[in-house]
């Protein structure tokens, strides 16, 4: 039975209105007579003892949340033989059902959009939450629009923290028909994915008028209707990217919210629709669609991944080769003829090589061959050879962990692009001291030696870590604390973003990408320097990816990497000229290097992406920087 108005919660919280009600409870407007100002309070009404002490677990890490896009939960309490509540903050504003009925059936794609993407970044933040908090009940009644154009994800009735070894609780059961993927009736467990899901189904909603086919239905045989037959101005991207959310089997999903969100935002992106048997599925490009070749490889990619002007290593202007490429034979000497990193911690120094070409060497080229990583050849590492002009020579050294890294000299560079996401601009000239970083990305086989030295914690997913095949692979599934832990661990730091995009520049400036304007293309060998070996988003070994003209590899292309900087969007427009190093405080740090799991949209220099620091995941790892 409805709390009647006028009725007082806990001696405090006086009832003024019921807002929604179901099976499972209801939600009220209510007045905090102690603060005095408005509140919204969740009814759960499920007396049983079990059901109480769920309540209170999961209350505590609700209440524990802090996001933009979520309302505080202020208290919570159990009325005995009664219910369970939760007491928020009330939103002022419309829902996007209501905005939905007063629009005329559905909303434009870049504000509909645009709501979706502030939903994933909450969804990025619940589940990243340790353990991750899965909100089990996104629709367009429980996404609230405030005055000023912000979502809050509302009513968290049933939202449950996952335990992959529990069931679904029955007073967490609820599904909306329509939103509700399959395994939410029951079937199986529910994740991360699943909520993925339900903001797919919404987002087909409010761009065609009309709810997605219940999930049952689709099992049993029945077909989807796709969203562009609704609405035929639809962009092809994103139709692709809501039909991969909304596929039936979680592994055939987006894998987080975070791809989701990166799918939804303007770039091009390596989603298109193909038919099969009869039905348009999406599919992963080889190459961009034709109505994104004809655009620059220019426009923003999603907040998690948003870079700026590359250089170009492979230019050689003619009558400047001698200057472009002077930096490369020392680290190509050196790195061609590195040892194998010892197995016992050697002494704590720095063997600095530093080589002058003759005439000869400086107008001849070598064979190098990729990468010199610890234990290449016990990890049955097959080496990748490369023809490059060693007109320049860079210092390089080993440190004392047996890694290679390249020396970046101390100088000015400029830093962002004009062209792209508002976050890179404005273009700024930055002076950054001498610094070196690694040349290639932290490997499998490099992170386990701090593991066994007992200094670092493995990777959350294991899976490719304890392979073989993958040793040569980037380290992935690690989060922001992880990465730094291993660059202390080796004596250093992770880099800043200033250190960062300049050493990705690797001294070209004003370009795209680290090999210079050429778009990225997905073939072995192509000539522009810009050839990838992998155009689905998985890694591959370390040093199939352009080199620049600081000698360093896979500055783009293979896996996002963690920075040292938290991340402020504003940043580049009050950034220090010297050393740089961001913020003190935020909420998310920042990667930086793209992945080609967007189709090579996000591989530009100048792109900035940030992720909760406690977040890890399939295409993110990392590499070290240190002072000399």
């Amino acid at each position: 039975m409805p709390l009647a108005t006028g009725q007082i919660l806990k001696e405090r919280y006086r009832i003024v209105k019921l807002l929604g009600q179901g099976g499972f409870g209801a939600v009220y407007r209510a007045w905090d007579i102690v603060l005095e100002r408005p509140c919204a309070v969740k009814e759960n009404l499920d007396p049983r003892p079990a059901a109480e002490r769920q309540f209170q677990r999961e209350a505590k890490i609700l209440a524990r949340l802090d996001h933009p896009n979520l309302p505080d939960v202020k208290d919570y309490f159990v009325i005995p033989g009664q219910g369970q509540y939760l007491v928020m903050d009330f939103v002022e504003g419309d829902d996007l059902e209501e905005l939905l009925a007063r629009s005329g059936g559905k909303l434009a794609e870049e504000q509909a959009v645009g709501y979706a993407v502030q939903v994933c970044r909450a969804l990025e933040y619940l589940h990243s939450q340790n353990p991750p908090v899965i909100h089990r009940d996104i629709k367009p009644a429980n996404i609230k629009v405030a005055p000023n154009g912000q979502i809050k994800l509302v009513d968290f009735g049933i939202a449950k923290a996952l335990d992959s070894t529990m069931g679904t609780l029955s007073g967490a059961q609820a599904a909306t028909p329509g939103y509700a993927p399959f395994e939410q009736y029951g079937q199986e467990p529910t994740d991360a994915r699943s909520d993925v899901y339900s903001l797919g189904a919404t987002l087909y909603t409010l761009l065609t008028g009309q709810p997605p086919l219940e999930s049952i239905a689709r099992v049993k045989g029945r077909t989807l209707v796709n969203p562009s037959q609704l609405n035929p101005r639809l962009s092809a991207y994103r139709e692709a990217a809501i039909l991969k959310a909304l596929e039936l089997h979680p592994d055939q999903r987006f894998q987080s919210a975070a791809e989701f969100r990166m799918a939804l935002e303007p770039s091009p992106l390596p989603l298109s629709l193909e038919w099969r048997g009869g039905a348009r599925v999406p599919t992963v490009l080889v190459s961009p669609p034709e109505e994104v070749k004809s655009q620059p490889y220019t426009e923003p990619i999603p907040a998690q991944q948003t870079l700026a002007e590359p250089r170009p290593a492979w230019l050689w202007p003619a009558g400047v080769g001698v200057v472009v490429v002077a930096c490369l034979l020392g680290g190509i000497w050196l790195l061609s003829n590195v040892v194998p990193p010892p197995r016992t911690p050697a002494p704590p120094t720095l063997v600095e090589t530093n080589f002058e070409p003759t005439q000869a060497e400086a107008e001849s080229t070598v064979m190098f061959t990729s990468p010199p990583a610890a234990a290449n050849t016990e990890a049955g590492f097959t080496p990748t050879s490369q023809v490059i002009s060693t007109t320049e020579i860079s210092s390089q050294l080993i440190d004392d962990k047996g890694v290679s890294m390249a020396f970046i000299p101390a100088g000015e560079f400029q830093m962002g692009s004009q062209s792209g996401s508002s976050d890179e601009q404005p273009v700024h000239a930055v002076y950054l001291d001498a610094y070196y970083i690694d040349v290639f990305e932290v490997t499998n086989a490099l992170y386990t030696n701090c593991v066994q030295a007992s200094g670092c914690s493995p990777p959350h997913d294991t899976t490719r870590y304890r392979d073989t095949e993958y040793a040569q692979h980037p380290v992935v599934y690690v989060d922001w604390s992880q990465a730094q832990t291993y660059c202390r661990w080796r004596g250093g730091d992770l880099p800043t973003e200033a250190q960062w995009e300049k050493a990705a520049r690797g001294g070209l400036e004003g370009k795209l990408y680290p090999w210079g304007d050429e778009a990225p293309v997905c073939t072995p060998g192509a000539e522009n320097g810009a050839q990838f070996t992998s155009c689905d988003g998985q890694t591959v070994e370390v040093g199939n990816f352009s080199l620049n003209g600081y000698g360093l590899f896979d500055m783009a292309g293979n896996v996002w990497e963690w920075v040292l900087d938290w991340y402020l969007d504003s940043f580049y427009s009050s950034s220090p000229f010297e050393n740089p190093s961001g913020p003190n405080s935020g909420q998310y740090r920042v990667l930086r290097g793209g992945s080609w799991v967007l189709n090579g949209s996000s591989l530009r220099v100048a792109v900035r992406n940030w992720l909760n620091p406690v977040s890890w995941f399939d295409y993110g790892g990392f590499r070290c920087s240190r002072l000399p």
